[in-house]
């Protein structure tokens, strides 16, 4: 008797163990929802509690997967001994988004190939079981993983099977834009984690990390990615097994014919890039031309006097890899709107590529000049070298270099004007590097903003201005001991060197500054809609960048976030038009979109409506943004329209809209049961959210609220309420 329940109690405990692991289909783990990662979408790279998100629905469950090999054990280096590989669900599922995913080996060498591991193939398929995390947890950029149990070995069922072609994609899939700095696209970019994808004619931009071997490569329009080295193959870092000793970092302005590689993520100081993309098999990278590399672009003298022939060199060579020398170097420029003009640029020392050189003849004072520089090989092979722009550098569609021609007898300080003016899309000041005297009116001091700046993308003081017309201001960096004489008012010529700051032309490194007058009237800011600076508008747009720096003004705003950044908790956002602006909280104002019971200061709540309000325009990040001084900035707020009734509802309820269809107003009602936060949010049809409503902890009851949809065109709308676990979304109709 004690033998059939010894028996049967050994059954239930190998039932019970096998039931520790469900059986599962990797895009069962993998996929998330469409309005989560419209969220997470929404938010950027961030370190919050957002990052939930994207997140598996089976994270932290036990599972069993038959899936197909990608990419075997021993190629991966993400962690030491090669004990990762990469799977996907089998068949015809093997090539659609969500299938894929990471798995990490967390035991030792020994027990990885006494499992069987070290046997497993790329085209096998196998069954594996383990527990289903994120790495790094805290960060919307987390990778979904399989930690593989050490306890259980592989079971290879069969070898040999095809493993589908990667899908060509555009770099938008996962970045639009710098990297870091642009717009990850997780809503589109998420469904392809951990999966193969290929690029094709993209061009190596930069070096991201010199002693790992990494870099990023960019399309012909500069959207970016970077590359990462999960491969042996791709990596001058010691690991085990040990990398490719072949392997050398291909030089910027390298093209490549084709990418292929895995979607992934990493932690760190580069966890901001978002998405990067892997190659594994050396044959993942197809090299195309090395062009001439040409750098080191330098004007003598920057600022272009009528007497001055200015001599223009850089530094133009062969780069790592070429069969093929230099041919010629050639300055090509005009003259205001004219031909275009060869000059051929001599090398220092003739036969070894060096520091090449000519000169630009003497011109007119007011005349304007454009030049770029061309490098050509004997394969005929051209790297043209157009402006100091980081993305745009060799692309003269984004801009070239240029000057005008200046009379310094008569002019011996520079207007703000000659310093901020640009034609062109890349927003680059032409006289980057001088040292000169600028003068203007301060309208920004310690009295108006901090002296640091309350986070990374924030501005400090000083600014300074000269009338009201486009390119008119400019920000001034101290040192303070210096600028400290300065108050709002006064009429100023500073020196110091003109530089570019995350894409903001400033003065720097203040040697002198000397006080003209004192009390002038400030220049009037000038009234705008917010349209122009919305999260479209990057840096250098000819609608937005001539305000860079000034006094601006918008007026009948709406509060429509007070977290639109969620990296960054000293913002918020304000609309009058179709887009809306940041508002930076760099000034010394006491408005806060803290609205923490402990906060203090004037609370801001989405909905709140300013009759005005005025401010600095600066650029971080790839947002333009406004930073109001004072209270005094502010125009008139009053609330949004919320009524609330105490009588306490049984139920969550999310009521249809009133009237319905609507213009332009309508009413929303809804009953919370307990209290809690609350956030109402307003979407179009095709997942984009257009308004937040209510974002705040609120008292059990039942809530009105107006919304406003004035600035919007006529369409379907869906508004959606969370409160706790309680979700609900509904439609409705503007009709204008």
């Amino acid at each position: 008797m004690k033998k059939i329940y010894l028996i049967t109690m050994l059954t239930v405990m190998t039932l019970s163990l096998q039931a520790q692991f469900t059986p599962s289909t990797i895009k069962s783990i993998q996929e998330v929802p469409v309005d989560s990662l419209m969220k997470v979408d929404s938010a950027g790279y961030v370190v919050n509690a957002i990052w939930t998100k994207q997140v598996s629905p089976k994270n932290g469950q036990k599972v069993e997967i038959t899936a197909l090999v990608n990419i075997p054990p021993m190629e991966i280096t993400f962690n030491s001994q090669g004990k990762t590989l990469v799977i996907s669900d089998t068949g015809a599922a093997a090539s659609q988004p969500w299938t894929s995913i990471f798995c990490n080996y967390a035991g030792w060498l020994g027990g990885f190939d006494a499992n069987g591991y070290t046997s497993v193939k790329r085209g096998d398929i196998i069954v594996v079981k383990g527990t289903v995390n994120e790495f790094p947890t805290g960060a919307t950029n987390s990778l979904t993983q399989v930690a593989l149990d050490t306890n259980e070995a592989v079971i290879i069922l069969s070898s040999n099977n095809p493993v589908p072609a990667p899908p060509l994609f555009n770099m938008t899939k996962f970045n639009t834009g710098a990297n870091p700095g642009g717009k990850i696209n997780f809503l589109d970019g998420e469904p392809w984690e951990s999966k193969e994808v290929m690029f094709t004619n993209v061009t190596i931009t930069a070096v991201v990390n010199a002693t790992r071997g990494t870099w990023a490569f960019s399309d012909a329009v500069g959207n970016t990615l970077s590359m990462y080295d999960w491969s042996t193959h791709f990596t001058l870092a010691t690991r085990t097994p040990p990398r490719d000793p072949n392997y050398v970092v291909p030089p910027v302005g390298t093209k490549i014919d084709t990418i292929r590689g895995y979607v992934g993520t990493v932690s760190g100081g580069e966890a901001s890039r978002g998405y990067r993309i892997s190659p594994i098999f050396p044959s993942d990278v197809k090299y195309g031309a090395i062009l001439p590399g040409v750098t080191t672009h330098r004007r003598n003298p920057v600022i272009v006097t009528k007497d001055s022939t200015p001599s223009i060199s850089v530094k133009a060579f062969k780069q790592t890899g070429s069969f093929f020398n230099l041919s010629t170097v050639k300055l090509v420029y005009r003259v205001n709107n004219g031909a275009w003009i060869e000059s051929t640029m001599v090398a220092a020392q003739a036969g070894v590529d060096s520091i090449y050189a000519a000169k630009i003849p003497k011109l007119s004072t007011g005349d304007y000049v454009y030049y770029f520089i061309k490098a050509t090989d004997a394969n005929a092979q051209t790297t043209m070298l157009a402006n100091t722009a980081n993305l745009a550098q060799f692309d003269t569609s984004k801009g070239t270099f240029f000057y005008k021609v200046l009379d310094r007898t008569a002019q011996p300080v520079l207007s703000i004007r000659d310093v901020q003016y640009t034609p062109f899309v890349n927003g680059r000041t032409p006289y980057l590097g001088a040292i000169d005297s600028v003068g203007g009116i301060i309208t920004a001091d310690t009295a108006s903003i901090f002296k640091a700046a309350l986070s990374f993308g924030g501005t400090n003081v000083y600014y300074m201005q000269s009338g009201n017309q486009p390119f008119s201001g400019v920000w001034v960096v101290g040192p303070d001991s210096i600028m400290a004489k300065v108050t709002n008012g006064d009429s100023v010529i500073v020196r110091g060197s003109i530089q570019e700051f995350n894409d903001v032309t400033e003065i720097f490194n203040i040697s002198s500054v000397r006080i003209v007058s004192k009390a002038n009237a400030l220049p009037a800011p000038v009234v705008l809609k917010t349209e122009r600076f919305g999260p479209s508008a990057s840096n250098g747009n000819l609608n937005a960048e001539p305000y860079e720096g000034m006094l601006v003004r918008f007026d009948s705003v709406r509060v429509t976030s007070i977290d639109p950044v969620f990296q960054d908790v000293y913002q918020y956002e304000i609309t009058n038009s179709s887009a809306p602006i940041l508002v930076a909280r760099d000034g010394r104002n006491t408005y806060t979109n803290d609205t923490a019971s402990t906060a203090t200061g004037i609370k801001i709540k989405v909905g709140n409506k300013f009759q005005s309000i005025t401010g600095i325009l600066y650029y971080n990040n790839n947002r333009y943004k406004l930073v109001p001084r004072t209270n005094t900035d502010f125009g008139t707020l009053t609330g949004v329209a919320v009524s609330h009734t105490e009588i306490v509802p049984g139920t969550f309820s999310l009521e249809q809209n009133y009237p319905n269809p609507f213009n332009p107003s309508t009413t929303i009602q809804y009953g919370i049961p307990q209290g809690g936060l609350v956030t109402l949010k307003v979407y179009n049809v095709i997942g984009q959210e257009v308004a937040t409503l209510i974002n705040q902890q609120q008292n059990a009851g039942i809530y009105s609220v107006n919304f406003d949809a004035s600035r919007l065109s006529s369409g379907m709308y869906l508004y959606r309420i969370t409160s706790g676990n309680f979700t609900q979304v509904k439609r409705m109709m503007l009709i204008k």
